[in-house]
């Protein structure tokens, strides 16, 4: 009898000290004390999920929504590396087997033995959190989840790093470009998993622990990644190189593997959830870039999540790593580009241009300008949202100077008039090289006004005076952008056509302004009508009026005048040089 009321006091203190979750058994933060004493699960290398102690402070109120649990770490491991590290959040904690929460904060340039706990209670709200908005969670010392990044160099790197640092995320360079495709150990709470922004030969990613797996619903992290409440986040395991030590904080050092295990959809204060086995919409990007002096193509080819935050810049800055491995310098030179844009949103469901640019300093940067403005045209209109489905970007380089100045130019014709082709003589003078001279037929319409006209003669690249990225990170570019876009316009169907009627940087353009006849005309209906007007005072009338069908006529001449002196007469004409300067000649047509 007496063990029988044993076995049945201890059943009582089961259902009082824990709940059984999907199979999983937790522990209420009520029923968490300090002074207790359990283990923490992460990898500390490889993939292998191992143990260490922890040990229970107190539990901290933060506000009326939530509440962490102070706790220190101990064990040889932790001793080893310093202490918590950055990439252990979301590693779960266990009292008595049952599961109290996960890893997710702690204090730089301390004793990193001591964090926060975000109890399990609040993460479980993850997985019914859809369309609520993102909280903001707790604020000051939260312990960083590395935002890695492989496979950028120099430039390319340090202009992502500013723009997800001016974000809030701490960057890291990844612990290498190879994706590990050998997994030994089983996916399980404590496993190392990476959320990504881009994958493929550059990846951008995010590397935490799986706190809680069941029914292929996950949570992770302990804490937000983006704080964006509903997202779409290409999810995949991660690799450990190890976990380096550091005076600030310790961090994981590792790489996602090259297989995908599920999508994050809910990010918020408590942390990530998400879905194993359903995958996101990712954007596939392909950047070609041939260098023609050395005869070498270097293509990458990336997936990208669909975050308009992040699309412009990721895009350029994965575009700028491309050239810059292709070129293996910076500096001048000519460059083809081609880019190519498939897109619900679009008009015809894409979008193609074409351009020449030239730099005497970086060819690379200046060869991307059009790509950045393009894509903020995109992604931030505020017109409507665009889903961009494919994105191909061919570029194609040489050192050479191929950019010419617009030297002299003259009309060959004797004598004009109304629906005459102009032959105009156009000497263009190459950098460092001989003059070149082009004959250009341009036909007058037949009803262009008589008198004297102006013919403007300009390069594609007259009146832009840098073609140039903008440093990544600073968000007056962005505003400046934003400004120009919306400025006259009332689609996104209408700045984009503006867009891609502009003159192009290697073309000759050519544009006739008429004569304005009206005011002599209408000095001839005044000085008339005062003559009229004269005679009917002075009481001489002699009968005769001034037509009205003849009046008619004059008015529908003056109007006519009047539109074609303000109509554009333009052609544009294609060379084989980026051309530079502007000459304006005048003319008689009679």
């Amino acid at each position: 009898m007496l063990n029988r009321r044993l076995f049945i006091y201890v059943l009582v203190l089961v259902a009082i000290f824990s709940t059984v979750v999907n199979g999983i058994e937790i522990m209420k933060l009520a029923d968490v004390k300090p002074g207790m004493e359990g283990i923490a699960r992460t990898v500390f290398q490889g993939y292998k999920v191992e143990e260490f102690p922890v040990k229970i402070i107190d539990v901290i109120d933060q506000d009326l929504n939530s509440s962490l649990i102070l706790f220190r770490a101990y064990g040889e491991k932790i001793e080893e590396i310093g202490g918590i590290a950055s990439g252990m959040s979301g590693s779960p904690v266990y009292i008595d087997g049952k599961l109290i929460g996960a890893i997710a904060y702690s204090w730089s340039l301390s004793d990193h033995r001591y964090g926060l706990i975000t109890p399990i209670e609040d993460m479980l709200e993850l997985l019914e959190s859809e369309d609520k908005p993102a909280g903001r969670g707790f604020q000051g010392f939260a312990l960083n989840t590395p935002l890695y990044i492989s496979g950028m160099q120099g430039r390319a790197f340090q202009r992502t790093k500013a723009k997800f640092e001016n974000l809030g995320f701490q960057v890291l360079q990844g612990g290498g470009t190879g994706l590990r495709a050998v997994i030994e150990e089983p996916l399980e709470p404590g496993s190392a998993v990476a959320v990504q922004l881009v994958r493929g030969d550059i990846n951008i990613a995010a590397i935490g622990t799986l706190t809680y797996m069941e029914n292929g619903k996950i949570l992770a992290l302990g804490h937000s990644f983006t704080n964006k409440g509903d997202v779409d986040y290409l999810l995949s395991r991660a690799y450990i190189n190890a976990i380096i030590p550091s005076i600030s904080s310790p961090f994981k050092l590792g790489s996602p593997t090259d297989s995908l295990i599920g999508s994050v959809t809910v990010d918020r204060s408590a942390g990530v959830a998400g879905t194993l086995n359903k995958f996101s919409r990712i954007i596939p990007l392909s950047v070609r870039v041939k260098d023609q002096d050395r005869d070498k193509d270097k293509i990458v080819n990336v997936q990208l999540v669909k975050d308009e935050e992040y699309l412009t810049s990721l895009i350029t800055n994965v575009s700028l790593q491309t050239i810059d491995s292709a070129l293996d310098r910076i500096g001048k030179g000519t460059a083809n580009v081609k880019l190519k844009i498939t897109g619900k949103g679009l008009p015809d469901l894409g979008l193609e241009r074409e351009n020449v640019f030239y730099s005497r300093s970086d060819i690379a940067a200046t060869a991307l300008y059009e790509v950045y403005q393009l894509f903020n045209i995109i992604n931030y209109n505020p017109f409507k949202k665009v889903e961009l489905i494919d994105v191909k970007l061919e570029i194609e380089i040489s050192g050479r100077d191929n950019v010419a100045l617009i030297q002299e130019a003259k009309i060959l014709n004797e004598t004009i008039k109304p629906g005459d082709t102009l032959v105009i003589q156009v000497t263009l003078l190459p950098y460092r090289s001989e003059p070149v001279v082009k004959n250009i037929a341009f036909k007058l319409p037949e009803d262009i006004n008589p008198g004297l006209a102006t013919l403007v003669i300009d390069g594609g690249l007259t009146g832009i005076s840098y073609q140039a990225l903008p440093e990544d990170g600073y968000d007056y570019a962005l505003e400046e952008t934003k400004e120009a876009i919306t400025e006259g316009y009332k689609d996104l169907e209408s700045i984009l056509e503006d867009f891609l009627e502009r003159p192009r940087n290697n073309e000759l353009i050519l544009q006739i302004y008429p004569a304005y006849a009206a005011p002599e005309q209408e000095m001839e209906e005044v000085g008339e009508e005062g003559e009229e007007k004269q005679r009917r005072e002075n009481g001489i009338v002699d009968g005769a009026t001034e037509d009205e069908e003849e009046g008619q006529r004059r008015k529908n001449e003056r109007v006519s005048n009047e539109e074609n002196s303000y109509r554009e007469i333009r052609e544009t004409h294609e060379t084989e040089f980026v051309l530079e300067g502007s000459l304006v000649i005048d003319f008689n047509i009679e």
